[in-house]
C-alpha cells in the first residue's frame, strides 16, 4: 500500500477498529507499530474515489489511501462497521442531565451532546449505559433519542448521507435513517437468535436493538402499537418518537388504557384488552370495584405486566399477588415469554418475596401445564394477604399423620417427595413407588396423577361436596428391596401396610394344603411379634391368637388352634426383650423373604391359557406377571416383565402380548379391576426402564398412574 503519509504503510481492520501501520524492516528484526488508531463507529463515510483510492472521512480529519485493494478494503470496513454497528449506536441529548450525590453513576450532560451508547451492557428499564469522549456512565432513556446518519454527519459538516454503488451501501451508522422509527430499527421478533451461522451480506439488515436482554422497553418497541402522535408540543421538532414515548406506555398510568397497546389486535378484542386492564387495575386497588364485583372476579383477565408506580401503598405487593396467581394458570406466548421472564428476575430480591412466588410458579406450569380449576376466595384472600403456604395433613398406613406444607404451584408428586424426606427416602426413583389417594366418607377413592395440582384437588372435594375426605399415602410398587430400617416413621409406615395384607393370607403359599414345621414355627413368630406390637404384656388367649393368624390358615386341620396357642406363647416369652420398634423390624424382616412379599393381586374370573385354570390370580411384583392357583396361591404360569411386549385393555378384558416379536403370545383374561391392574403395570415397566443403567441420569418423569396403555 503506498504511504498515507511518510510513516503509514499499512492497514489493519478489526472490530476493535481501524490501525495505521508502519512497518519497519532491518537485517535482523521485521516489526510492526501503528501509528494512529480510530474507532469503526467514528468512521462517518467511506468511499471509493478512484479505482485505486479509498477516502475514509472520521470527525476532524479526512484520510485518503491508495491500493489496488482499495475497492476490497472499504468492503472490509463497512462489513466491521455493521456487525459493530450491532453493539453501539448514537443518541442526541434533547435535555440536560447533572449527575448528583445520589447518582454517581449517572452522566453528566448537555442538550444537543451526541451519546454512545452502548447496546451489550444490560440495564434497568428506564436506563441506557452511554459514554462522551472519555466519560461514561448511566444515561435516562427520557433524556435522548436516537439520532440518524445524516443529524450525525451534519454535526461534523457533512450534508449527505452514505451513498455507494456497493451492495453494502452503509457504515455503522447508516442503519439510522432519520425517517425510522424506534419499532423499526429493532431485531425481528421472529429471528432465530441462536442461530450460530456467520450471516451473509444479504442478510444483514440494517437493525438496532435495545440496550440489555429482554427488557420490557425493548418488547414495547417490538410489539406496541406506535401512538397518534401528539400535537403541539415544543420541543417536537421532527417526526421520530423519543424513548420516553414509549417508556410512557409499561409506566404505572392512572387511567385505563383506552384501546388495546398491541399491534394487530382485532376489533373484537379491543374491548376485553379494555376490560382485562381495568380489572387488574381493580384488584391492585387503583381503580374502583364494579357493583357486586369482588377480587376473585379480577382474576379471570390477563395480566399486562406494567412498571407499577401507584400513589396507592399496597398496589405493588396486590399487582405482584395478581401475577402470582396467573402465572400458576397460564404462561406467555413464546412472544412474550423472555421478557417476562427477565423482568421477574429483575425483580427478585430479598425483600420481593412474591417475584419469587411468581418465578416458581411459571416454572411449575411450564412443567407441568398450570392449574385447571378456579381458585376459592380463601386462596385468593390468602394470595392477597401474602400468605403462599398452607398446612395439609396426610395419612400414612395405620391413620399416622403426616402434615406438610403446601403451596399454590405444588402437585401431588411434589407432595410425595415431602413425605418421603420424611420417610427418609432420597432415591427419586424409589420416591416413584408412592402415590396418594383421595378417599372420601362414603368409601370411594381416587388415585391421584402425581402432575395433578394439590389444591386443584382440594377445590375439587369442596365443589362435589363429597363430605369428608382424606389424603392417604401407600407404597404402590415393591422393586427397590430390601426394606432399610433407618427411620421410625418409615418403619411404623410399613408396618402398618404390610400387615393387614398378611394377615388376609395373600403372602401365605400353601403346598399340598399343608406346612413345614419350620414355616409353622415362623408364623408362630409373627403372631407373637404382632401381639407383642400392641402393648400387651400378657399372653394371648386362643381367641386372640385366632386374630394374629392368617386367614388362610384357619381352614386348615394340620394345626389345631390349640397348638398353635400353645406355639405363640412359647415365642412370646422369647421376645419380651425387645423394644415395639425392634418386634416391627423383625417382622418385615421376616416377611420381606417371603416369594409373594411385595406382590399386588387381582382377581382374574377367566383365562384362556392351557396351564391355568380359572379363577385364579394374577400378581404383579418386581419379577413380572404371576399367575397363582386361587386357593393355595401355588405359581401356575410367570411372564418376566422384559418378556411383555404390549398390554391392553378392553373394559374388563386385558390383552397380553409376550414372548419373541416376530412370533409373540397372546393371553386374554377377563379381570375386576382391569385398569389398576393394566396402569400398576406400566409404572412397573417405566420405573425398570428408569432404572437401567443407561437411563439413571435421565430427568425424573411421571406416568399416568390410570391411563397407562402399553
Amino acid at each position: 500500500m503506498p504511504k498515507y503519509n511518510d510513516n503509514v504503510q499499512m492497514l489493519g481492520i478489526s472490530h476493535s477498529g481501524v490501525r495505521l501501520i508502519k512497518r519497519t524492516r532491518t537485517s535482523t528484526t521485521d516489526t510492526l507499530q501503528v501509528i494512529e488508531t480510530f474507532l469503526l463507529e467514528e468512521i462517518l463515510h467511506v468511499s471509493n474515489v478512484r479505482v485505486h483510492t479509498i477516502d475514509i472521512r472520521i470527525p476532524g480529519k479526512r484520510i485518503t489511501l491508495h491500493s489496488h485493494r482499495a475497492r476490497k478494503i472499504k468492503q472490509m470496513i463497512e462489513i466491521f462497521s455493521k456487525e459493530t454497528g450491532q453493539i453501539s449506536c448514537f443518541a442526541r441529548a434533547i435535555r440536560d442531565h447533572h449527575s448528583r450525590l445520589s447518582q454517581p453513576d449517572c452522566l453528566t450532560f448537555r442538550t444537543g451532546d451526541v451519546i454512545k451508547i452502548s447496546k451489550l451492557r444490560p440495564m434497568p428499564d428506564g436506563w441506557l449505559y452511554g459514554a462522551i469522549d472519555n466519560r461514561e456512565g448511566h444515561v435516562p432513556v427520557d433524556h435522548v433519542r436516537i439520532i440518524s446518519q445524516q443529524e450525525l454527519c451534519k454535526k461534523h459538516g457533512k450534508t449527505s448521507p452514505l451513498t455507494s454503488s456497493d451492495p453494502l451501501k452503509s457504515s455503522s451508522l447508516g442503519s439510522l435513517s432519520g425517517s425510522r422509527t424506534f419499532s423499526e430499527m429493532i431485531t425481528s421478533a421472529s429471528m432465530d437468535i441462536n442461530n450460530e451461522s456467520r450471516p451473509t451480506h444479504r442478510d444483514m439488515s440494517p437493525v438496532c436493538t435495545l440496550p440489555g436482554t429482554y427488557s420490557m422497553m425493548e418488547y414495547a418497541l417490538q410489539n406496541f402499537k406506535i401512538p397518534h402522535r401528539r400535537k403541539g408540543k415544543k420541543s417536537w421538532k421532527n417526526s421520530e418518537w423519543t424513548w420516553n414515548d414509549y417508556s410512557d406506555l409499561i409506566k404505572w398510568s392512572k387511567t385505563p388504557i383506552q384501546a388495546p397497546l398491541l399491534r394487530q389486535t382485532s376489533s373484537e378484542m379491543a374491548r376485553t384488552a379494555r376490560q382485562c386492564f381495568i380489572a387488574i387495575m381493580r384488584f391492585m386497588g387503583d381503580h374502583s370495584m364494579g357493583k357486586g364485583q369482588s377480587e376473585i372476579d379480577c382474576i379471570y383477565y390477563l395480566l399486562k405486566l406494567t412498571n407499577n408506580k401507584s400513589s396507592k401503598a399496597d398496589s405493588l405487593k396486590r399487582g405482584w399477588s395478581l401475577l402470582s396467581v396467573v402465572t400458576n394458570y397460564f404462561i406467555p406466548n413464546e412472544a412474550l415469554r423472555p421478557y417476562v421472564l427477565k423482568y421477574i428476575n429483575d425483580n427478585i430480591t430479598n425483600s420481593n418475596k412474591e417475584a419469587q412466588t411468581c418465578l416458581k410458579h411459571y416454572n411449575q406450569t411450564i412443567k407441568y401445564g398450570g392449574r385447571k380449576n378456579v381458585p376459592s376466595k380463601s386462596e385468593i384472600d390468602a394470595t392477597s394477604n401474602g400468605r403462599n403456604s398452607k398446612r395439609q395433613t396426610l395419612l400414612l398406613p395405620g391413620g399416622l399423620p403426616i402434615t406438610i406444607q403446601t403451596q399454590p404451584s405444588m402437585v401431588i408428586g411434589d407432595c410425595i417427595s415431602q413425605v418421603c424426606d420424611r420417610l427418609n427416602i432420597t432415591n427419586l426413583l424409589e420416591q416413584d413407588e408412592y402415590s396418594i389417594y383421595v378417599i372420601s366418607s362414603e368409601h370411594t377413592s381416587r388415585l391421584l396423577n402425581p402432575t395433578e395440582y394439590i389444591l386443584d384437588i382440594l377445590s375439587e372435594c369442596l365443589r362435589t361436596n363429597i363430605g369428608e375426605y382424606h389424603f392417604i399415602v401407600k407404597r404402590l410398587l415393591w422393586y427397590f428391596l430390601p426394606l432399610k430400617f433407618d427411620n421410625e416413621l418409615f418403619i411404623n409406615s410399613m408396618y402398618n401396610q404390610i400387615m393387614p395384607d398378611y394377615l388376609d393370607g395373600t403372602m401365605i403359599i400353601v403346598q399340598k394344603h399343608e406346612f413345614t414345621d419350620e414355616r409353622v414355627q415362623e408364623i408362630s413368630l409373627l403372631a407373637a411379634l404382632h401381639h407383642y406390637t400392641s402393648k400387651k404384656v400378657a399372653l394371648p388367649s386362643m381367641r386372640e391368637v385366632k386374630y394374629l393368624l392368617p386367614t388362610a390358615l384357619l381352614a386348615l386341620k394340620s394345626v389345631r388352634p390349640q397348638d398353635w396357642t400353645s406355639y405363640v406363647h412359647q415365642k412370646f416369652k422369647t421376645i419380651e426383650s425387645l423394644s415395639i420398634l425392634e418386634a416391627k423390624i423383625k417382622v418385615l424382616t421376616i416377611l420381606q423373604t417371603w416369594p409373594l412379599f411385595g406382590t399386588t393381586f387381582y382377581t382374574v374370573q377367566y383365562i384362556d391359557h392351557l396351564s391355568v385354570s380359572s379363577p385364579c390370580l394374577i400378581g404383579i411384583s418386581k419379577n413380572g406377571l404371576l399367575f397363582l392357583d386361587k386357593e393355595t396361591h401355588e405359581s401356575l404360569f410367570s411372564i418376566p416383565f422384559n418378556d411383555i411386549i404390549s398390554i391392553r385393555r378392553h373394559q374388563n378384558t386385558v390383552d397380553i402380548k409376550y414372548g419373541s416379536l416376530t412370533q409373540p403370545n397372546l393371553i386374554q383374561c377377563q379381570i375386576d379391576k382391569a385398569q389398576d391392574m393394566v396402569a400398576l403395570t406400566g409404572r412397573y415397566l417405566s420405573l425398570i426402564a428408569q432404572n437401567r443403567p443407561e437411563r439413571k441420569n435421565d430427568h425424573k418423569t411421571y406416568n399416568d398412574p390410570i391411563s397407562t396403555i402399553l
